[in-house]
């Protein structure tokens, strides 16, 4: 007789902290906040799990490449939404100076400036989508990965507006 299990979750899913429902809870608190804010979180909330634990057993913290693709899937299908640009500044910290660009090198570079610079950092919140509990299990595997995916789309899609 052969037993049927279900299939085993994959990436942020199987572990301790689902990285969507760790999103989802932290803009239900917060309500706005930059993705670098969220990633920050995370690996706060992980790193603060990880204190009392043998090395061995730590929790692993996504990078924020692989985090801000899974923030991308989720911004697609609408769970969360853009709000505003805050306009940032950045300076290059001392520490962040690499010993070879200092002379006496042969292959020394010049150092980096000094001069602010300024950027911008995107703000998002959960839409309303997004609250739904209808949609929670995209907040676990945004790709939907399944038959049903088209089905889905169709279904939790925003309303298309008519040409005016």
């Amino acid at each position: 007789m052969v037993e049927r299990r279900e299939p085993k979750p994959r990436g942020g899913a199987a572990k301790e902290i689902r990285t969507g429902h760790f999103i989802k809870k932290w803009l239900e608190k917060v309500e706005e906040d930059s993705i670098i804010g969220i990633h920050g979180a995370l690996k706060s909330e992980i790193g603060r799990r990880n204190f009392l634990r043998p090395k061995a057993k730590w929790l692993k913290a996504p990078t924020y490449e692989s985090f801000v693709k899974y923030f991308g899937h989720l911004r697609r299908w609408g769970l969360v939404e853009f709000v505003r640009d805050e306009p940032t500044e950045w300076v290059y910290h001392e520490k962040l100076v690499s010993i070879r660009m200092l002379k006496p090198w042969p292959d020394a570079r010049p150092l980096p400036s000094t001069e602010v610079v300024p950027s911008t950092r995107r703000v998002y919140r959960l839409s309303a989508l997004g609250r739904r509990p209808e949609v929670d299990f995209l907040w676990d595997d945004p790709l939907a990965r399944g038959p049903l995916r088209e089905m889905m789309a169709a279904a939790f899609a925003p309303p298309a507006t008519p040409p005016a």
